[in-house]
């Protein structure tokens, strides 16, 4: 108490947990500083009385859209104080009288009216977990478990307490912090003077249509509007406007009309969005205890009205992306994947440390561009998009997007004045991504340097001679000079072909400012090299497995939280790595232990007893488990999806590259594994049977196709169908159909076809015969489906076998509207994987099983629940004794009869019960 004069500790009342919870605060709270603008709330829309109100302003409003909604935020705010107050009496009200009918001895009048109270206390919560969510710009509360302290934490995060000025003196004072922030940023954006780039844009060719402009320049209408609207965040941060698209898309009914009619003036009568172009930029610390304003990452919040049109804009944009950016580039383009660029990284240098033999050695320069959107001349780039075809009225309402921006610094709340740039994209505005891609598609006309690019992140190969150095040095010279674009040499690295000569390694790095290394580190967040040692090269999963852990476990997560962030959060680590690499099996079941000892695990991070295999806890919830994934069956379902991209996307630079090397003479079903092959391709091979397994031919002309060795008939799962000796003299499908009529032989159809498979469910169809994927009715692969289908294909059918009835409850169960780690004990129950005295007993964790209250027998789960005179009473006071009147002794057997009896509403009270 010496060390902590001012410690002060409550004891809390709980409506969402089985414990008090105490509050221990060691220092008096600091009052945070309020929002200086406007800032709508998410929790707004819960109150009853918020949607009328709304309405109500908006009728009484008047002027022009941006007139009204000032109005409407005006009256919202002094709305906001008298409901904020309200509801802070509402909370004291029900926490003081929670507290003081929790202190009496519980009895069936009260009984209900400490469950009610807990209902409204728990709609409050939901409040302020609405509230915090806005803040933390996660999705958390919507997947789950109830976790307030989660958002709590991140305040302090993000608040800077101190900077650095150019000089290098420290500062902690808000107004020098302030101006320090403002004139970087005035800098960056200030555009420098442009040299003679016309040069360099000889070789960009026309790549627009008239046809293409005229889908561009068409009239906007009302439905692009709401698409726009719908594919926003619904809690993104707001920007100067303080409100989140989640309020217009409530609200849609009240002020949509107005919305889509405003925008589509403004996009088809010529932009003027100077009003609503005001940008707030707040900073994001990178890395934790810095001061230098490099090592912040700004963040640009864009009001959601000037938003809306962009969006729109980019929506339109996004059709004649693929025919002016190349295919090195994989960024933000239809189609294109961030894997294809690492994946063919991969193979590349895999070849280049294979590659002993030529005189010339190759090279691998990995660049690091410098503040790439924020160096982004509007000049070039609108010259760009002339060259490029755009028609002019196109390009004028893109330049009146970016140009009419104006920046305001927030820092720790406090807004600071505005300034006009002259230079740079945000990242926050849709448009961003597609206008850097074009401006960055300079960087390929002139002299033939083979590269990859994603967005920013670029790689370049050549040889690795003097001549090849100078090249690659006046090319990057004249880009920088031309586009202001910075290459931070300092940051980029070199790798050499095995063949390259110690003197010519020091040559070119010495040419080009880059230092050497032996694998370019990593790229697109995956290792671009892997030995034999390939577990160890993966390791670092498990370091993130158990960092995620170690930080998460000091919460004290309940099962339902626990679910959840194993779905959310580990599960996903490894998705990325595993689309574009096989694992280790070994790998694979070491993750999922990790995950199965914090599943099992108690508080503070002591272990628990496993009372299931890992593989159960893999099985779907509606067929008894609880739908965790088999890391390795994952694995090999999103590779499987890389090769499904093959066959419907071959004109893909991923999938050139691969067939020019592995199956120059076939396709990619029939290839071969090869000789010595890089692990991109035997990564990409081993999704290849589960594809195989899940392809069926859709019949046009049938001449591809094999009746006997082929998939082809819609529903059928087997190859193999009819009796082909009594068919001998037919090979293809198209033997099936009368080339005139384009009709199926009905003579030829009963000898081939099973009394199950009638011939009406096939029908002819005029096009090329292709191949669908048939877990799924579109047609279209799925990772979800082809992991089913796995699932499937290596489960054993005696293993774990239910009844339909079964699946009934259990679908009934995890339907019910109850918290997640109630749903999780019945489940429990179900499987009998309750710590009772008795299963405690049998693995030997105690000696006495008998029940401590009753001392009549033992205590096993049906004890528990229904046997034991403290349970009789309980279901007896809330009466539900009639859950007593069966004779059923297995508890799945009885909780399964429960739920046919009873509807939805009288079982979520006896799972509470229970």
């Amino acid at each position: 108490m010496s060390m902590f004069p001012e410690t002060n500790i409550q004891h809390l009342v709980h409506s969402t947990s089985n414990h008090c919870p105490l509050l221990i605060t060691t220092t008096k709270e600091e009052k945070r500083k309020r929002w200086e603008t406007f800032r709508l709330e998410a929790w707004w829309l819960m109150e009853e009385t918020f949607e009328t109100e709304v309405q109500r302003i908006w009728e009484s409003a008047s002027g022009d859209l941006i007139q009204k909604l000032e109005y409407l935020k005006s009256e919202l705010g002094k709305w906001a104080l008298r409901i904020g107050r309200l509801r802070n009496w509402k909370n004291k009200y029900l926490t003081s009288k929670l507290a003081a009918v929790m202190e009496v001895e519980r009895t069936y009048d009260n009984l209900a009216e400490l469950i009610d109270t807990k209902l409204q206390l728990n709609f409050e919560i939901d409040k302020d977990e609405s509230y915090w969510e806005q803040r933390a710009r996660v999705n958390w509360v919507r997947l789950g478990d109830r976790n307030t302290t989660f958002f709590h934490s991140k305040q302090w995060q993000n608040c800077i307490h101190k900077l650095q000025d150019p000089d290098g003196r420290a500062t902690e004072d808000q107004q020098e912090m302030a101006e320090i922030v403002k004139n970087y940023f005035q800098s960056l954006f200030k555009a420098e003077e442009m040299g003679h780039f016309e040069h360099i844009l000889t070789g960009v060719d026309r790549c627009i249509s008239e046809e293409d402009n005229r889908c561009l320049v068409r009239p906007f209408i009302k439905e692009e509007i709401w698409e726009a609207l719908t594919n926003m965040g619904a809690t993104k941060a707001p920007g100067e406007d303080g409100l989140p698209a989640i309020f217009f898309q409530k609200l849609w009914h009240i002020f949509g009309n107005e919305v889509s009619s405003f925008c589509i003036q403004q996009l088809n009568g010529g932009m003027e969005v100077t009003r609503l172009n005001t940008t707030h930029i707040v900073l994001i610390l990178k890395k934790v205890h810095q001061t230098n304003l490099s090592h912040f990452r700004p963040i640009n919040l864009c009001n959601v009205i000037y938003k809306i049109m962009a969006k729109a804009i980019a929506n339109s944009f996004r059709g004649v992306l693929e025919k002016c950016i190349d295919k090195a580039q994989s960024a933000f383009v239809p189609g294109r994947l961030i894997s294809d660029n690492a994946l063919i990284t991969y193979e590349l240098l895999n070849t280049l440390k294979k590659k002993r033999i030529r005189r010339k050695g190759l090279m691998a320069v990995k660049l690091d561009m410098s503040k790439a959107y924020d160096r982004v001349e509007w000049s070039f780039l609108k010259v760009m998009m002339g060259k490029m075809g755009f028609d002019p009225r196109w390009v004028n309402l893109i330049m009146m997007c970016i140009s009419t921006v104006s920046y305001a610094i927030v820092l720790n709340r406090h807004i600071g004045n505005i300034f006009y740039p002259s230079r740079g994209l945000r990242q926050g505005d849709p448009l961003s991504p597609f206008l850097f891609l074009i401006y960055g598609e300079a960087s390929r006309r002139g002299p033939q340097i083979s590269y990859l690019l994603f967005a920013d992140d670029c790689i370049l190969f050549g040889e690795a001679t003097e001549r090849g150095a100078n090249i690659l040095k006046r090319v990057l010279r004249e880009y920088r000079i031309c586009s202001r674009q910075q290459v931070n040499f300092d940051k980029s690295t070199i790798f050499f072909s095995s063949n390259t000569s110690t003197e010519g390694k020091d040559l070119v790095t010495r040419l080009l400012g880059v230092r050497s290394s032996n694998d370019l580190e990593r790229y697109l967040g995956l290792p671009n090299m892997v030995g034999r040692r390939k577990k160890e090269a993966f390791q670092n999963l498990k370091d993130r497995f158990r960092q995620r852990i170690d930080n998460w476990s000091i919460r004290h997560l309940s099962q339902g939280g626990k679910e959840v962030f194993i779905k959310a959060i580990l599960q996903a680590i490894p998705t990325y790595i595993m689309a574009c690499f096989v694992l280790p099996k070994t790998l694979c079941s070491e993750l999922e232990s990790i995950i199965a000892r914090f599943w099992w695990q108690k508080g503070h991070g002591q272990r628990g007893i496993h009372w299931c295999t890992w593989r159960e806890l893999c099985i779907s919830k509606e067929k008894g488990g609880l739908g965790f994934r088999s890391l390795d069956q994952f694995n090999i379902a999103l590779l499987a999806k890389q090769g499904w991209r093959f066959i419907n996307y071959p004109d893909s630079l991923l999938a050139q590259v691969l067939k020019a090397k592995y199956y120059p003479n076939s396709n990619f079903l029939q290839a071969q594994l090869g000789n010595l092959p890089s692990l991109t391709w035997r990564s990409i091979w081993a999704g290849k049977k589960l594809l195989k397994d899940g392809l069926c031919w859709r019949i046009g002309k049938g001449d591809q196709v094999s009746i006997w060795n082929d998939c082809w008939i819609p529903g059928v799962d087997t190859n193999e169908i009819g009796n082909r000796a009594n068919n001998s003299e037919l090979e293809s499908v198209s033997g099936l159909i009368d080339s005139t009529t384009r009709l199926w032989k009905r003579d030829y159809l009963p000898r081939t076809h099973s009394a199950e498979d009638p011939p009406s469910s096939l029908a002819v169809v005029e096009h090329d015969d292709f191949q669908v994927w048939r877990g799924e009715h579109s047609g279209e692969f799925t990772v979800r489906s082809a992991y089913q289908l796995l699932q499937k294909v290596t489960t054993d059918p005696n293993e774990l076998l239910l009844q339909t009835k079964s699946k009934k409850f259990y679908r009934k169960l995890w339907n019910l509207q109850l918290p997640s780690k109630v749903r999780i004990t019945i489940w429990r129950f179900t499987w009998n994987f309750i710590p009772t005295l008795r299963n405690l007993k049998t693995r030997r964790v105690v000696h006495d099983s008998v029940c401590p209250r009753c001392r009549n027998a033992e205590k096993d789960s049906n004890h528990v629940l229904k046997k034991c005179p403290t349970s009789k009473e309980l279901w007896q006071n809330l009466s539900l004794s009639w859950v007593l009147n069966s004779n059923i002794t297995e508890l799945w057997s009885w909780f399964t009869w429960v739920f046919e009896r009873e509807s939805s509403n009288e079982c979520q009270t006896i799972c509470c019960a229970a």
